[in-house]
C-alpha cells in the first residue's frame, strides 16, 4: 500500500468498489487532495448540507482542486425511490470514463446503494453484496424498504431488457 492509498484507507468507513469507484463517509478537506491525488475526476455527496460530519464549502474544496462536484441530497428519514435510481445510472454512466468517488455522512446511505449496483450493475450475488454492505452498515427498517423497493424497479428494468433482447433475437433469425 503506497503512501496515498494509506490516507485513504483513514477516510471513515472507506470502500473499495472497483477500480473507478470508491465510497466513504464524509472526507476532510485534505483528503479530498489525496481523493485527487490518486486519480478521481468526480466527488458524489449524498449527504445534505446540514449532516454530521459535514465540511463546509466542500463544493469550493473540490472545484478548486479540480475535481467535478455533484451533490444529490437523500433525506435520511424518507429516501426518495427515484433520487436513488438517478444516483445509481449516474454512476453506472460516469464510471465509463471517470473515476467516482461517491460519500455521503458516515457511508450508510451509499453503501444501500452499494448493495444494489453490486447486484444490478456489477453482478455480483446477493450474499455478498450483502456482506460488504454489512461491513459499514445493517439498514434500518426505512432503508431495508427503500432497498427492496429499488431492487424492484432494477429487476422490473432487467426483465424488459431480457425480453427485448430475446425479441431481437427472434428478429434476427426470422430475417
Amino acid at each position: 500500500m503506497n503512501d496515498i492509498e494509506h490516507h485513504l484507507s483513514q477516510i471513515q468507513n472507506f470502500q473499495f468498489i472497483h477500480e473507478h469507484l470508491f465510497t466513504s463517509g464524509q472526507p476532510f478537506a485534505e483528503q479530498l487532495q489525496y481523493i485527487k491525488e490518486y486519480g478521481v475526476n468526480t466527488i458524489i455527496n449524498l449527504a445534505l448540507n446540514d449532516a454530521n460530519p459535514h465540511l463546509e464549502n466542500e463544493d469550493r474544496i473540490c472545484l478548486e482542486l479540480g475535481l467535478e462536484y455533484i451533490q444529490i441530497p437523500i433525506l435520511w428519514d424518507q429516501p426518495s425511490d427515484e433520487q436513488c435510481l438517478l444516483v445509481l445510472d449516474l454512476i453506472h454512466h460516469l464510471i465509463q470514463e471517470k473515476m467516482v468517488w461517491v460519500h455521503c455522512a458516515k457511508n450508510y446511505r451509499v453503501s444501500s446503494l452499494m448493495y444494489l449496483y453490486r447486484q444490478y450493475y456489477m453482478n455480483i450475488d446477493m450474499p455478498t453484496a450483502q456482506e460488504l454492505m454489512h461491513q459499514i452498515w445493517e439498514p434500518d427498517e426505512t432503508w431495508t424498504g427503500l432497498i427492496h423497493a429499488v431492487a424492484l424497479q432494477l429487476q422490473g428494468r432487467k426483465a424488459t431488457q431480457e425480453l427485448q433482447n430475446d425479441l431481437h433475437q427472434i428478429d434476427d433469425h426470422l430475417e
